[in-house]
C-alpha cells in the first residue's frame, strides 16, 4: 500500500495541471474581495471575515475531485487498471493507496489558504476559525467520497471531474445559508466533522469491496 501511495504522489508532483485548481479558488476570491475594498470601502467586508475564511475552505474542497477522479477511471481510460488488478500487490492495497494519496492535497492546501486568511485577518475570532478549518476538512472528506464513487463507476476522467462539479452548488449553497449558525460555535462544526469521516469511511469501504470484485 505504501508503494502504490508513493507511486502516486510522484506522478501527482509530475503533473503540473493538478496543481492549478487549487491556485484559482484563493487568487479569485482575494481579487473580488480587494476591489469590494477598494470600491465600497472597509466597511463593507466588516463581520464577514470568517464567512470569506470558511467560504475560502470549502472552495479548495472540489478542487481534489481531478485528483479523486483519475485515481481510477484513469487506469480504466488507459486501459491499465486491468494491469494494475494483476500486479503482486493486492487490490485491496492498491485501492487504499490511491485513496490516501488524493486526500493530502487538498486537506492541506485548504488548511493552508485559511490559515493565510486568518494571519491577514486576525479580527476572526478562534472560534470561527476553528469552526471554518472543520468546515472546510468535512467538505474535503465529502466531496472525495463523491468523487472515488464516480471514478469507480465511469469510464473516463473527464466524465468523473465533471460529474465531481455538481457538489460545488449544493455546497455553496450550504455555506451561503448556514454560515452564521455554523460559526456561532464548535459544536455544530464538531458534529458535521465526525459525520462527514463516518461517510467518508464507509463509502471507501464500501467502494474497496467493489473494486477487489472488478
Amino acid at each position: 500500500m505504501l508503494h502504490v501511495f508513493r507511486h502516486e504522489i510522484r506522478l501527482i508532483f509530475r503533473e503540473p495541471r493538478f496543481w492549478i485548481p487549487f491556485i484559482i479558488p484563493p487568487v479569485i476570491l482575494a481579487a473580488s474581495q480587494g476591489i469590494a475594498v477598494s470600491r465600497y470601502g472597509g466597511q463593507i467586508m466588516e463581520g464577514m471575515e470568517g464567512y470569506m475564511m470558511l467560504l475560502l475552505g470549502c472552495l479548495m474542497a472540489p478542487m481534489g475531485a481531478p485528483l479523486a477522479a483519475d485515481s481510477f477511471a484513469g487506469e480504466r481510460e488507459r486501459n491499465s487498471l486491468e494491469l494494475l488488478q494483476l500486479s503482486p500487490i493486492s487490490p485491496a492495497q492498491l485501492f487504499w493507496g490511491k485513496l490516501l494519496a488524493v486526500l493530502p492535497f487538498p486537506v492541506a492546501f485548504s488548511l493552508l489558504v485559511q490559515l493565510a486568511y486568518w494571519f491577514a485577518h486576525p479580527v476572526v475570532s478562534t472560534t470561527e476559525a476553528v469552526a471554518s478549518i472543520f468546515g472546510a476538512l468535512s467538505a474535503v472528506l465529502i466531496t472525495n467520497a463523491f468523487s472515488l464513487i464516480l471514478s469507480l463507476r465511469v469510464k473516463t476522467v473527464r466524465s468523473a471531474a465533471h460529474l465531481s462539479l455538481f457538489v460545488v452548488v449544493p455546497l455553496l449553497l450550504l455555506v451561503q445559508l448556514g454560515h452564521e449558525v455554523f460559526l456561532q460555535g464548535l459544536l455544530v462544526p464538531a458534529v458535521v466533522l465526525v459525520l462527514s469521516v463516518v461517510f467518508c469511511t464507509i463509502v471507501a469501504f464500501l467502494n474497496s469491496r467493489k473494486f477487489v470484485s472488478l
